[in-house]
């Protein structure tokens, strides 16, 4: 399981902008065979056939039974804020008081809903196939990616988190387990209770990017990085194959001082594709 803090999901969101050909995914671009990625704001938002406006602030990953060969490419799974007060709503309707729908819609459902998925056949390159909710289940042809109405724009920030969890001169990977109580408990429960992996911003110095003062003679009271982007790097026999590699920017400023990030962040170099 994978947490971005605030600071590294704004991050995410800015490199996701210069992902390319977002439909060829490799196996080794997954930062693990299996995983749950949450995200402290929501990564994409869209509206409800009410009107209402649904956050989407985690996704999961892994192989799916619903193809001959699991192995041939990647589920993934798009998980929204459960709206609770929806399903109070639902639940008065049925002649619930207020209390019991609060209880009962707490007791039913988890703080994440399941939303919508994607399914990426490993090495493709077409555009997806479109899937209509009217047509209902269906077989999966594990030849092509098949997505829903809303998830196309979302698969960047994924590819975006993934690149971000491996090392990088912007973050720090560290597991965090619950405390021995906690832990005890939720044992005898019968639940999980693997460490949780946080990717924040990373507090090593670096001799590149501190740098304390201007030439104008300003000192910099805080932290702020020079944004990392996505591009297609030539790798393997004659250079002929391409992989995703996010390219490293830096931090200005003292490693100890504040962490500002802004609306602009600027590039140290324009994309590259191809």
């Amino acid at each position: 399981m994978f947490y971005f803090t605030e600071d590294i999901a704004q991050l995410v969101q800015h490199a996701a902008r210069s992902v390319t050909g977002q439909w060829e995914i490799e196996p080794e671009e997954l930062p693990a065979l299996t995983g749950f990625a949450v995200f402290p704001t929501p990564l994409a938002t869209y509206t409800r056939a009410d009107g209402a406006s649904v956050p989407i602030v985690a996704f999961s990953w892994g192989p799916t039974d619903l193809i001959e060969d699991p192995s041939n490419g990647v589920w993934i799974t798009f998980w929204s804020a459960t709206d609770y007060s929806a399903v109070e709503k639902a639940l008065r309707g049925a002649n619930l008081s207020a209390a019991e729908a609060a209880r009962y819609a707490r007791t039913l459902h988890a703080e994440l809903t399941w939303d919508n998925e994607i399914y990426l056949p490993f090495g493709h390159t077409a555009a997806p196939v479109i899937a209509d909710p009217a047509e209902g289940p269906r077989l999966i042809d594990p030849r092509v990616v098949v997505a829903g109405q809303t998830t196309t724009a979302w698969l960047p920030i994924v590819i975006a988190a993934w690149l971000f969890c491996r090392p990088n001169s912007f973050t720090v990977a560290e597991d965090e387990h619950l405390p021995r109580t906690m832990r005890r408990r939720a044992e005898r429960a019968g639940l999980e209770t693997s460490p949780v992996r946080v990717v924040s911003v990373s507090r090593t110095p670096q001799r590149s990017a501190t740098r304390p003062a201007e030439p104008s003679g300003r000192t910099v009271g805080v932290r702020f990085p020079v944004a990392p982007f996505v591009r297609r790097q030539a790798y393997g026999p004659g250079r002929q194959l391409r992989r995703r590699t996010l390219v490293a920017g830096h931090w200005r400023g003292p490693a100890d001082a504040p962490i500002r990030i802004g609306k602009t962040v600027n590039l140290v170099n324009k994309p590259v594709t191809g």
